[in-house]
């Protein structure tokens, strides 16, 4: 190999692509990305699809069958639950904790009102959540025809 010389300027370009930095930021990224998923993964809320309707026995299809599903409304001016109306958070609360101890089906079907912001329905699963309920489901709110 040839000792370059700087004084004489007779120094030759490089003209090869320095892999070594590209090599660094792609493995940066790649511990930031390895990192970050899990707590990515364990912050989403988690949607189960409804199951087939066999997938019950059928005695237990006689009691779910006879109890009226719970359904919790989410609008602009506050929570009904079914057709209670619910002003606060304790107030829904302690109406699903009472209703939810009744039932042995545990689950609640909820529907949001058009222009109701992402955090109270959020704040709305996670009350019905610590009230005891075992299932939430999300169903899209069907416009009456007039």
């Amino acid at each position: 190999m040839k000792k370059k010389v700087l004084d004489k300027g007779e120094a030759e370009e490089i003209s090869e692509i320095n892999v070594v930095p590209l090599a660094d930021i792609s493995l940066v990224l790649l511990i930031v990305l390895m990192i970050i998923t899990p707590m990515v993964m364990q912050s989403m809320i988690k949607v189960f699809a409804s199951r087939s309707a066999v997938a019950a026995p059928a005695d237990q299809k006689k009691d779910l069958l006879k109890e009226k599903p719970l359904f919790l409304d989410i609008r602009e001016d506050g929570y009904f639950l079914n057709t209670n109306k619910m002003s606060s958070d304790e107030d829904l609360f302690m109406g699903l904790r009472g209703e939810l101890s009744r039932k042995t089906d545990r689950s609640v079907i909820v529907t949001v009102g058009k222009n109701v912001l992402h955090g109270t329905v959020v704040r709305a699963l996670d009350v019905a959540k610590q009230a005891g309920a075992d299932k939430l489901s999300l169903l899209k709110r069907v416009a009456a025809k007039t």
